[in-house]
């Protein structure tokens, strides 16, 4: 809880301790899609009439598992899967008049909530809305509500917008099926193999019962952390917190993700077929928070990709014009477990992926062979620390970045430790860490492109 004395509103914040990272072979996009779900309501939100809506619920949930079955073995297509479908629509229909349409989402909304939303990533899934501060009582009682009795009505229909999400972000989206390409070829035992949204076969048949399972596995009082910030007064915020969160059931610790990533001995290649811009990814293997590695990659990243000034960008775009847009991020898929060094450029005009890639290659060969310069250090450090001041200027940021470095690095004073840990790394450091892990047989390449053939001896392939 933070009182930041002003407007006279707060925002409520709650991060689970689930995400992609978290499922089983078989299963992935649950957790993004038990998300969608929790808009749903519950047993006194959105029904007319519970009673008679879940006799319904019951027999459509019959009927998807076992469409569900005939999916996961080949038999999405028969003819009992064809019954199925027009029975599974016949129910769906019969719940309509016991519905009350987005009951939860509207009494957000019409109590004048603002960036109500929710997200999941491989890390954590998060439920966050900004209110009036005498709204707090009416969001303590329906988010306690929605995560103590969810209840998945209207699933198989939410499961097709997944799909279609998915289409639209993945699928469809040069950017989305090159991203997918890389980390799946990049990863072979680590959960960050699989996309956030899952595979299309997967989610597909995924059911209620699924997700109920799940549910009951992560969505326990001690895998959240939640945060309000804004003008509150402490003591009558707890009292309210407890008189509802304060009901949630306590469950059993949920069952740490057991894998182990064998070292990468070589450099993987994969190449994808696809209608748009040329692009080219990388990714370099790198340890996760704490490790100091960590933290000399944020400065890399700030070093190499961020803003007009940076290295790649005078490169690739400014002097070479080879680049329209470049791209870096510290640590990707997530942060939970070890993760990438991640690299994107997309080609200007006729200059190709080789192109992007030989000029990038000469700028990690420079930062391994040539200290970067006092000044270049200095201002990386200073934009990481403005960057993120700048973001939890608002009662939004703050309570997104103390939930997130609680529920990640299991202390949200992180925050504090890590502009310390940034004063403390010289040029020396960043070469030394360049030379370790920034070598071509870390790395994995993924180039999309309208004429990609797979490379001799790549790994995995794009469509």
């Amino acid at each position: 809880m933070v009182r930041r004395p002003g407007a006279p509103v707060f925002t409520g914040y709650i991060r689970v301790k689930v995400g992609g990272g978290d499922e089983t072979p078989g299963k992935t996009g649950i957790a993004h899609m038990l998300e969608h779900m929790a808009f749903k309501g519950t047993k006194k939100i959105g029904t007319r009439d519970w009673v008679r809506e879940s006799s319904l619920l019951d027999q459509i949930e019959s009927v998807g598992v076992r469409l569900a079955e005939l999916t996961r073995s080949g038999q999405g297509a028969s003819p009992e899967a064809d019954e199925l479908r027009r029975r599974l629509k016949a129910l769906q229909d019969q719940t309509d008049p016991f519905l009350v349409k987005d009951e939860l989402s509207r009494a957000f909304t019409k109590n004048g909530a603002s960036n109500f939303n929710a997200t999941t990533s491989k890390d954590l899934t998060s439920y966050f809305v900004e209110l009036p501060l005498s709204k707090m009582e009416l969001w303590a009682y329906l988010d306690s509500e929605r995560l103590k009795d969810p209840v998945f009505r209207e699933f198989y229909q939410e499961r097709d917008v997944v799909l279609e999400e998915r289409r639209m972000r993945v699928d469809n989206s040069p950017f989305g099926k090159n991203l997918e390409s890389l980390f799946s070829t990049a990863f072979e035992k680590s959960p960050y193999k699989d996309p956030t949204i899952g595979h299309e076969k997967d989610v597909s048949a995924l059911t209620a019962t699924d997700l109920k399972n799940f549910y009951k596995i992560y969505y326990v009082p001690q895998n959240m952390v939640g945060a309000v910030v804004g003008d509150i007064d402490i003591e009558q915020t707890k009292k309210i917190l407890d008189r509802y969160f304060g009901s949630l059931p306590a469950g059993n610790t949920p069952p740490p993700v057991r894998f182990e990533e064998p070292p990468q001995k070589g450099e993987r290649r994969v190449a994808v077929k696809y209608e748009a811009r040329d692009q080219m990814m990388m990714g370099y293997h790198k340890p996760t928070l704490p490790r100091r590695e960590d933290y000399v990659f944020d400065l890399i990243a700030e070093i190499f990709c961020e803003g007009r000034t940076s290295r790649l960008h005078q490169a690739l775009v400014e002097k070479k014009k080879i680049a329209q847009s470049v791209d870096c991020d510290a640590g990707s898929p997530g942060a939970r477990f070890d993760n990438l060094f991640f690299v994107y450029a997309s080609a200007l005009g006729s200059h190709s992926p080789q192109e992007l890639e030989k000029a990038i290659d000469v700028e990690i060969e420079r930062l391994k062979r040539e200290p970067v310069t006092a000044e270049e250090l200095e201002r990386a450090r200073n934009q990481i620390v403005s960057s993120r001041l700048f973001k939890m200027k608002s009662n939004l940021g703050l309570a997104e970045a103390l939930t997130y470095f609680e529920a990640v690095a299991g202390d949200w004073r992180y925050l504090l430790k890590h502009e310390e840990v940034l004063k403390t790394i010289d040029p020396q450091e960043i070469q030394d860490v360049a030379k370790r892990y920034l070598n071509k047989d870390n790395r994995t390449v993924s180039i999309l492109s309208k004429g990609a053939g797979a490379p001799p001896g790549a790994k995995g392939g794009g469509s």
